[in-house]
């Protein structure tokens, strides 16, 4: 698989922050990153007139007042002498900014996820489609174990990637994995399609010959659940499966077979880290 060990966390410098970091910490005690690297993007509204006035009495510039309050946070997490950076970005750019992450290159970008209102998480939802590198979406309500992982499989290209990272991270957390697999069978053609039930096992037939090969290659033992399309969305049928699970995370590709261009993430990718969803989302890139 893939390395993981240059790994981001952006933080918003509210109590979320201690989530993501008791979080990203746990993926470091199974993977032990090489680096980690705290980002934050200074918007322009974020200080007012009144305290940028203050600024030149603290001798610090705005840039070394937040690195200096990321820090205390960090400390309280990490053991001292980890390799940490602080990344503060000012302009409030945000393609500026994701620029900047992936002249990193890292290999991964976690980001939480605030669920409770239509429109939060626009910063977050905004890098993970601009940029190239792996995503996690925390939602504030998440907490740091892996005990069951869904991956949505879709036999696309990017199936392997997430066996690859399922497996890998199931190994070193000691996680079980739960393959799910959605058939979408346009139910609202039915009424025209005599034989509708002959080419629904036919799809489930062939998705189970590709997975068959996978559990080989992969020595994976999970089954693979199928889940047939209801006329709701793919992402729905996800999240429900994972939920009825018990699943602490979600892997999903980036996109599915059907590209949708080179900055937007695919759809079922889209609508799982919508502010209404309330598990954890891997994006594999």
């Amino acid at each position: 698989m893939k390395n993981l060990k240059n790994i981001a966390l952006c933080v918003d410098l509210t109590d979320m922050d201690n989530l993501l970091l008791s979080y990203i910490k746990k993926l470091d005690d199974a993977f032990e990153f090489k680096s980690l690297t705290i980002l934050h993007l200074i918007e322009l509204e974020e200080f007012p007139d009144s305290i940028q006035s203050m600024l030149p009495n603290l001798g610090k510039s705005i840039n070394q007042v937040i690195e200096s309050e990321i820090k205390e946070k960090v400390d309280e997490t990490f053991k001292e002498g980890s390799n940490i950076q602080i990344h503060v970005h000012s302009g409030g750019n945000v393609e500026d900014f994701a620029n900047y992450i992936d002249s990193k290159k890292f290999d991964l970008l976690l980001l939480g996820k605030k669920s409770s209102h239509y429109g939060a998480g626009i910063l977050s939802g905004r890098l993970a489609r601009l940029t190239a590198c792996d995503t996690l979406f925390l939602p504030e309500i998440a907490v740091p174990t892996f005990a069951k992982i869904t991956l949505a499989l879709d036999f696309s290209s990017y199936t392997e990637k997430l066996l690859q990272l399922g497996t890998s991270l199931s190994k070193k957390v000691h996680s079980e994995i739960l393959p799910v697999h959605v058939i979408k069978l346009g139910v609202q053609y039915f009424p025209y399609i005599k034989n509708y039930k002959k080419i629904s096992e036919e799809l489930e037939k062939e998705a189970l010959k590709d997975f068959k090969k996978l559990q080989k290659r992969f020595h994976l033992h999970a089954p693979l659940t199928i889940v047939k399309d209801n006329e709701q969305h793919i992402s729905r049928l996800i999240y429900q499966n994972a939920v009825l699970n018990a699943s602490n995370l979600i892997i999903v590709g980036n996109k599915g077979k059907k590209n949708e261009g080179d900055l937007l993430i695919g759809s079922v990718a889209e609508q799982l880290i919508a502010y209404d969803k309330n598990l954890p989302v891997w994006i594999v890139k």
